[in-house]
This record gives C-alpha cells, sequence and structure tokens, in this order.
C-alpha cells in the first residue's frame, strides 16, 4: 500500500524501519540502486551523467545511484553542490572523486552543460525558503539539459508545502522514494514534476503509523461478478436525471459511461427535448421525459415522476447538465430527502445546494459529491486558493461535517470518505476536456447501483477513469483525446 506523507512522517517511518526491519544504510542503498534502476532505462550508447549531490542523506542516494550507473559503463561525475556528506548513513556511500562546486565552480558547470542526463539529489525534503545564489546558477545550467531525475523531491521545492524557487531543479521526471510527498499533489507543484514515478525501497507498511491519505495507483475487482444465472436486474438501476437544451451531451456521456461499466437498466430523466434528441443515440437506456421551460431546462410538474420511480432504483445520478435553476435546486433537494439508494452529486446539482448546504445532513443513505475546485468553493466557503492549498484537509473536513463522500477533482483527485482519505495517482491532461467530468459522474453511479460502497465507487471510479486516459495516451497524443474516446475504451 502506497501512502501521502508529510516530511515529519516519512522520517518517522523511516525510524521504524531502521529500528524494526531495514537499517537507515540499507534504506539509501535500496533507493539508489531502485533509481538508478529506473534511469538506466533512458542511456543509451555513450551515455554522459552528471549526479548533483547535497550534503545529506538525498545526496547519500546519489552517491549510490553514481555507483550502479558506472557498474552499468555509464560515464558519470558527481558534483557536490554544497560541499561533502554531513550525515553518518551518507557518509558511508562518500564518492571521493566527486568535484567540490564551491572549489571549482567552472569545472561543475562544464561538466553539467556536456552531460545527457542530469540527476538531482541535493535538498530531498530538507528544502524551505529560498535557494542560495549559487545552487541557482547551477540549476539554470542544468534545466537546459534534455533529461533530468529528481530524486524524491526536486531540489527547491518545499515537500510539505509544494512552494517552490523560481530556480528550482525542473525534472523531466521525479522518483519518489517510499511515499508520496504532501507538497507534490499541489496542483502548482504537481506542474513542474515532469513525470511521477514511486519507487519502493522497502519500508515495511506497519512502519506508517501516521499518513495524510492512501496514494490509489492500481483498481481492485470491486464490480458483482457476471455469474451464467445474471440478469439485467442482478447489476442494478440507475436513475440518471441529468441535462437541458444547451448541455444534452452531458447526459449522454454520463448514461452511456454507466452503461459502459455495467449497470443493468438506466434510466435517463431528462427535459422532453434531450430525450428527443438523445432517443435515437443511445438506445440502451429507458428515457423518463419530463416537463421543461421556454430555455430547455425542468420545469415543474417533475416530482410525481420522480417521486414513481424513485424506490426502484439502486442508486441515483443528479446533476450533469441540468443546469442552474430554481427547479434544479428543488429537485437535488428531493432526492436528497427522498432517495433510500445511494446517490452521486455533481455539477449542477452541486452548485443548487450552495444555499443550502445543510440539508445533506439530513441524507440517511450513502451520498458521493464530485466538485471541481470552484463548485467545492461555493459549497465549503473555502476560496479556491485555500482549498487548492491542502485539497486533502478541505476534503476531509467537509466530509467529516456534512457525512457526505468528497471527490474533489483535478491533478492527483482527493476522494474523502470519513477517516478513509485516499489520493488518486491515474490520469493525464488529456482528460482536460469538456465531458469528462460528466464519465465520472457516469462510471461511479454505475457502480453505486451495483453495490459497491460509495467510498470504494469513488475511489476506484476515479483510478479507472484516469487510468483509461493513461491507456489513451499510449496510441494517440492527448490534445486528439475527447470524452467519448474515455466511454469507448472503459
Amino acid at each position: 500500500m502506497n501512502y501521502v506523507v508529510t516530511n515529519a512522517q516519512m522520517k518517522a517511518a523511516e525510524a521504524e524501519c531502521d529500528r524494526k526491519f531495514l537499517s537507515y544504510s540499507q534504506l539509501m542503498e535500496n533507493a539508489g540502486t531502485a533509481a538508478a534502476g529506473y534511469i538506466l532505462g533512458f542511456c543509451g550508447e555513450n551515455a554522459r551523467a552528471a549526479v548533483l549531490c547535497g550534503a545529506g542523506n538525498n545526496g547519500g542516494d546519489g552517491f549510490v545511484i553514481a555507483k550502479v550507473l558506472r557498474g552499468h559503463n555509464v560515464r558519470c561525475e558527481v558534483i557536490l553542490a554544497n560541499g561533502e556528506p554531513k550525515t553518518d548513513t551518507a557518509r558511508g556511500f562518500y564518492d571521493c572523486s566527486a568535484f567540490n562546486y564551491s572549489r571549482d565552480k567552472a569545472r561543475c558547470l562544464e561538466i553539467t552543460e556536456s552531460s545527457d542526463i542530469i540527476i538531482d539529489c541535493v535538498f530531498g525534503t530538507g528544502f524551505h525558503g529560498k535557494l542560495p545564489e549559487n545552487i541557482a546558477e547551477l540549476f539554470i545550467a542544468a534545466n537546459k539539459r534534455p533529461l533530468r531525475f529528481a530524486i524524491d523531491v526536486p531540489s527547491g521545492v518545499n515537500s510539505d508545502t509544494g512552494e517552490f524557487d523560481e530556480n528550482c531543479f525542473k525534472p523531466t521526471h521525479t522518483l519518489v522514494l517510499a511515499a508520496m510527498k504532501k507538497g507534490l499533489i499541489i496542483p502548482a507543484c504537481a506542474d513542474i514534476l515532469g513525470k511521477a514515478e514511486l519507487l519502493d525501497i522497502g519500508i515495511n507498511a506497519e512502519c506508517y503509523k501516521e499518513y495524510s491519505a492512501i496514494f490509489k495507483d492500481s483498481a481492485e475487482d470491486v464490480l458483482p461478478k457476471r455469474l451464467p444465472s445474471s440478469h439485467k436486474g442482478s447489476f442494478g438501476r440507475l436513475l440518471n436525471i441529468a441535462g437541458s437544451l444547451n448541455y444534452c451531451g452531458a447526459a449522454a456521456m454520463s448514461t452511456k459511461a454507466a452503461l459502459r461499466m455495467g449497470v443493468g437498466l438506466c434510466t435517463l430523466a431528462a427535459p422532453i427535448s434531450v430525450v428527443k434528441m438523445l432517443g435515437s443515440a443511445i438506445n440502451e437506456t429507458t428515457y423518463l421525459p419530463l416537463y421543461e421551460d421556454e430555455n430547455g431546462f425542468i420545469a415543474s410538474g417533475w416530482e410525481e415522476k420522480i417521486a414513481d420511480v424513485l424506490p426502484k432504483m439502486n442508486a441515483v445520478a443528479i446533476g450533469c447538465g441540468l443546469g442552474n435553476s430554481e427547479q434544479t435546486r428543488k429537485m437535488t433537494e428531493f432526492v436528497i430527502k427522498n432517495a433510500s439508494c445511494p446517490i452521486i452529486i455533481d455539477a449542477d446539482g452541486i452548485n443548487s445546494l450552495s444555499q443550502n448546504i445543510d440539508i445533506l445532513k439530513a441524507r440517511t443513505g450513502d451520498t458521493v459529491i464530485t466538485p471541481h475546485p470552484l463548485e467545492f468553493s461555493r459549497i465549503s466557503g473555502l476560496s479556491v486558493s485555500d482549498i487548492q492549498r491542502d485539497r486533502i484537509a478541505a476534503a476531509k473536513a467537509f466530509s467529516e461535517e456534512y457525512g457526505v463522500v468528497v471527490l474533489l477533482k483535478g491533478c492527483y483527485t482527493v476522494i474523502a470518505g470519513g477517516n478513509e482519505i485516499s489520493v488518486n495517482a491515474s490520469g493525464n491532461s488529456a482528460l482536460a476536456k469538456g465531458g469528462s467530468g460528466d464519465i465520472l459522474t457516469g462510471i461511479i453511479a454505475s457502480m453505486l447501483a451495483q453495490g459497491v460502497p460509495a467510498a470504494k465507487a469513488a475511489i476506484e471510479g476515479a483510478y479507472i477513469h484516469g487510468h483509461t486516459a493513461d491507456e489513451l495516451i499510449k496510441t494517440m497524443p492527448k490534445r486528439r483525446i475527447i470524452a467519448s474516446d474515455i466511454i469507448e475504451n472503459l
């Protein structure tokens, strides 16, 4: 199991591992060996590498990396960026052939500028504040090289807060050791990590007595098995209340995604104009036409129809493309109060709750909400910047107060369900397209209807959504991928 940790939590886990399982020295050797093994995959014939080492344990990792690379015939030089090692563990791996940046700056810059691969082991988790001017100059040169690997944390980044110096090391790859550091999932910080990879260095799971969240990088088999005797009723009934004249695509995509995820029966409740448009396009769903106003949004008169079908459902999704209207608000509140099955609220359903958020406390069944940061700001009272500064804390506090599962969308989506907090590791910027959120809602709604518990459905649904995009970019560029491609490849 992987974790999201603060610096203090990581140090505590390492100390526990040193006490019960592996020594600090062995952990350092494991870290350097694992990182070098990854980097070797990028080393072509006659590759030249430079390892920038600091005076702490991150520098010790660098000494191990250099030794392993040289053992595989990679021409590798070590640069002491801020002096000789100061910790006993790092001194145990000290490379006496290293060049000292403070004594031979010109030679060190020459090595940096002529290397194909730069490996940053200067600060690791130990950085805060501002980079020394001479180190900033070294990083400016290093950041011009084609392949750049940061070991654990890019130097110049505060791994607790995600704040970074403008001249920080900017890697093409960040090889995070043992556990994801909390600051690295802050959106602004995530932009400078390049491709982030989590490396196992041998710390036993029981060493993590405290952690901020689970870092989710795989999906479990959570859907019910499809036995030979199964029928459509075996896999749940979903009511998807979605769509309006201007946003009929949201209704289509959330419905199609739910069907692709295997729900047995899906009913789309939508304004009659939406039903007319989609009736011949989605043959596998049934339709519940609702009255609409002159703008194509749901109008009054829906109450009896929704009340009639609600007891027959195993899950309800509400909000995708409904429009932010008075009837959306009334219908969302009606579903919250009257649905005994699990519900998922997205988009305009969330926005409609901003003036009466306490209604969530009246829910007796499981509830999932899937806001992006601006929607979450409207219902939480926090500014977007405060939310983004600590997404885990914001989602956790809201989940605990209102008794709902919060899926806070964005880079490194956070899922908070009471005491269970997860950060989703899958996904990429191909999902930064209209319709992606509707698909995520459909995926999770389908899982809820099939009996998957709310928190588990949100966690696994987010992973599957992102992983599908990760598979797609192997065959087509990110900019070409549209939301419908995600549905077709679920």
